[in-house]
């Protein structure tokens, strides 16, 4: 399936989705106003983020199928800092007011044909969990939401849900990270390493391969989904804490 067949029906899915999510949003607004809701925020809020949680995992379901099915998926991959001059004898006369002294392209977004089924995998694994950390957020929201409107703000569940919501933003970002820059490294080595090459002499160029990119082994450990899934465990502490003067509370009644 060519990646153009392939984005048809996920604009179709989306833009149904946004008309979705309005017309609903909608609805819970005049709802509240009707019944005089003392929490029209947080209603609104619980369908806001419900339907955020499922278009997230819609969206995650989306992107394994494309990525496990394209015969050219969509990938970033590192190359080795470079910026392609122009040729020899090619002189500007007029143009550009500034000019590049230093670094250069780093990274490419290319649709890769022929990359290893290794690489595919690890890509996909990578993506989707990038969609699956702002749908586990959501679904604490809505979770969060839903027993403050039933008057169980401090419930267990939330405690549960908030902890597990912890987990999956440090332990899913660190490997969504570690995966998409496995699997980017992979396909730039299959994409740019050369073995060997001949050409025939080309007058003025010396080098011809300097136009080419080169390889790179690219992998970052990034810290920010540690530090938020941190951040995200002390808010179930605090829920805890809340939950216990909750039962305590409710055993002096």
């Amino acid at each position: 399936m060519s990646n153009a067949w392939a984005i048809g029906p996920v604009a179709v899915l989306g833009g149904v989705g946004v008309v979705v999510a309005v017309a609903l949003l909608l609805v819970a607004a005049a709802r509240a106003r009707r019944r005089d809701d003392p929490s029209p925020v947080v209603s609104l809020a619980l369908t806001l983020s419900a339907l955020w949680a499922s278009f997230s995992l819609l969206g995650a379901v989306v992107s394994v199928i494309q990525n496990l099915s394209a015969d050219a998926p969509r990938m970033s991959v590192p190359v080795a800092p470079f910026w392609p001059g122009l040729l020899p004898g090619v002189t500007v006369d007029d143009g550009p007011t500034a000019r590049v002294v230093g670094g250069g392209v780093t990274a490419v977004d290319v649709d890769v044909a022929g990359v290893s089924g290794l690489a595919r995998g690890l890509w996909t694994a990578g993506q989707a969990l990038w969609a699956l950390i702002p749908a586990a957020i959501a679904a604490l929201i809505a979770v969060a939401c839903f027993q403050l409107l039933a008057g169980r703000a401090f419930d267990r569940t939330v405690v549960r849900a908030t902890m597990a919501t912890a987990v999956v933003v440090a332990a899913g970002g660190v490997a969504a990270q570690l995966l998409s820059d496995v699997a980017g490294s992979m396909a730039s080595h299959e994409l740019f390493a050369l073995v060997s090459a001949r050409w025939e002499d080309i007058p003025g160029i010396e080098h011809p391969l300097d136009w080419w990119p080169n390889e790179t082994l690219s992998i970052t450990l990034p810290f920010w989904p540690i530090a938020a899934g941190l951040g995200v465990a002390a808010l179930a502490a605090i829920f805890r804490y809340g939950s216990r003067l909750q039962r305590d509370t409710e055993g002096l009644v």
